[in-house]
């Protein structure tokens, strides 16, 4: 019995102690490997939400910019337009008064020639 004891003891020393400290340290490595496995998972997940977060800001702020410059371009354009019309109507009231002017010229030379016409064809008719 006393020798079954002794094999006991020195197979536990030299053989079971050594396997199960290896096995120890092998399950607090992949106890560890595993926690920093969770943490990094942890640190990605929230590098990806501020990722997410600041891309949104982004695209927030970029649409809000296009807003602006569509705003400014439409006020740009409805002040070139309106200064186009300002000046085409000065344009047309312009060339308005010349017609004008030249319809009552042209009248008055007709009337003139009118009367001269007139008087030659009474000449004509009468001889």
């Amino acid at each position: 019995m006393i020798l079954v004891w002794i094999l006991y003891f020195v197979l536990k020393k030299s053989f079971c102690d050594p396997i199960n400290q290896v096995l120890a340290e092998r399950e607090a490595a992949t106890n560890g490997a595993q926690e920093e496995a969770r943490e990094k998972l942890a640190q990605v997940d929230e590098k990806s939400r501020a990722y997410q977060d600041s891309l949104k800001v982004a695209r927030l702020e970029s649409y809000r910019q296009q807003e602006e410059f569509r705003s400014i371009a439409l006020k740009e354009r409805f002040e070139t337009l309106s200064e186009a019309r300002r000046q085409a109507d000065t344009i047309l009231g312009t060339a308005k008064t010349e017609i004008e002017g030249q319809v009552a010229e042209a009248k008055k030379s007709l009337d003139s020639e009118i009367e001269g016409i007139a008087s030659g064809i009474v000449k004509t008719i009468l001889r």
